[in-house]
């Protein structure tokens, strides 16, 4: 246990140590990229949860597509 809380501690300061070497815009530029691929995301899980229950229904594919535009 005490290996694994030591690597994890190792693994903060070494995140730190990067983090704090970094200006206001870059680390901004960083939490932009990190928001932008997170929406990607979310909008790619619930389109694809939206297709399944769709097909599911019998849905046809060119209204699937007109709902997802």
């Amino acid at each position: 246990m005490e290996r694994i809380t030591s690597f994890i501690c190792y693994c903060i300061a070494v995140f730190l140590a990067w983090l704090g070497g970094m200006s206001y815009q870059d680390i901004a530029f960083l939490v932009g990229a990190a928001v932008g691929v997170a929406t990607f995301l979310v909008n790619w899980y619930y389109r694809r949860k939206t297709y399944r229950l769709l097909k599911a229904m019998g849905i046809r594919g060119d209204i699937n597509a007109a709902i997802n535009r």
